[in-house]
């Protein structure tokens, strides 16, 4: 009996693949990847020429004793540490986005060339903590702590250009493109400015997937 079930549930996946009519994709982003953030995508779409797409992404990391805390810190912050000990770094990135695409003459969603606008929201929290001894200390034992703590809440907005294959109509590749505009609550100590920036800018990458 339980060889029937899966035999039934085999067929059934096979022939839910095979259809022509792609009406969703399950996606993650390849270049968020690289830095850490995992995204997972899903698209539906709505008819022939247009689709709705809405994504989640997060990452987060914790180090402790970093070797290159000193040379990290100096990079954001501009300001040397007096001997370091007991370093912390942490991060975190949660993002949401939603898209709308049509798709031109001539490509029926989800496959072809489209366009169309984004919303994007970001949330970025970052803390560097440390103990160092005080300048011109004569007890190695003696260390102040110092903290800083970074929270930008961002909003972008896109305007993206992209091109959806569908390789043996299952998989997605999606690579996209597009001017933005990035505005919200940013640290105005903060050193580092193209970390911490708004106005316009390039919004690119390329998504991996399962269309069914």
């Amino acid at each position: 009996m339980a060889k029937c079930y899966l035999l039934i549930f085999v067929l059934f996946t096979v022939s839910v693949m095979a259809q022509k009519d792609k009406k969703n994709n399950f996606k993650i982003s390849t270049l968020t990847l690289i830095e850490g953030v995992y995204e997972l995508n899903y698209e539906r779409v709505l008819n022939h020429k247009i689709s709705f797409q809405t994504g989640l992404g997060y990452s987060h990391t914790n180090i402790y004793n970093l070797d290159d805390f000193q040379e990290l810190y100096f990079e954001f912050f501009e300001d040397n540490l007096n001997n370091p000990t007991n370093t912390h770094h942490s991060k975190q990135i949660f993002t949401a986005h939603i898209d709308f695409r049509y798709f031109v003459e001539n490509h029926q969603a989800p496959k072809g060339f489209y366009f169309g606008p984004s919303f994007q929201y970001i949330n970025f929290k970052e803390r560097f903590l440390a103990h160092e001894s005080p300048p011109n200390n004569l007890d190695n034992n003696i260390y102040e702590k110092r903290s800083i703590h970074r929270h930008l809440k961002l909003y972008n907005f896109r305007v993206l250009f992209g091109y959806q294959f569908l390789i043996s109509n299952v998989l997605c590749i999606n690579p996209y493109a597009g001017p933005s505009l990035v505005f919200g609550n940013t640290d105005p100590t903060f050193q580092k400015t193209d970390e911490n920036t708004t106005g316009f800018g390039l919004s690119f990458g390329i998504l991996m997937g399962i269309a069914f």
